[in-house]
């Protein structure tokens, strides 16, 4: 599915991601988030070829729980390529500056590596077997 440049990509049980080819990533819930639901979590992302440069801007909050879980690393990579790290504490909006060429116009994966990811079961707090780690409210790719 063919996405536009300054159109957020939303997620939750009615958002626009499910359109894409994605792994790690869980739609049941309902509301306008998902859980990344795996270490690693990917999308594939088809969009115009860019004419100028593009910001990746990803709005997240991560999965922390007092005392056990205190940050959430996240490295994100586009078309294999890194793209940036950030430690997450709390809700954020991170932008991430991308090269026009790393943007071809024919499909791109996009991978969201979050080591630090776990299971409220791993932490002794119920039965959930997803390892989270971002709640992801919108992924934007924006003209500059």
């Amino acid at each position: 599915m063919p996405i536009s440049y300054n159109e957020p990509i939303t997620f939750g049980r009615q958002g626009t991601a499910q359109g894409l080819s994605c792994t790690g990533i869980d739609f049941s819930e309902d509301g306008n988030q998902s859980w990344t639901s795996a270490p690693v979590s990917e999308m594939d992302i088809q969009l115009p070829f860019a004419r100028q440069d593009i910001a990746l801007e990803i709005s997240a909050t991560p999965y922390l729980i007092e005392e056990l879980v205190a940050v959430q690393d996240l490295f994100v990579f586009t078309g294999g390529l890194f793209t940036g790290y950030a430690k997450l504490t709390g809700h954020t909006v991170l932008t991430f500056p991308l090269n026009r060429s790393t943007l071809s116009g024919r499909s791109t994966r996009l991978s969201l590596v979050i080591p630090t990811a776990v299971s409220p079961r791993a932490l002794g707090l119920s039965q959930d077997e997803r390892e989270l780690g971002i709640y992801l409210s919108a992924i934007t790719f924006r003209s500059t």
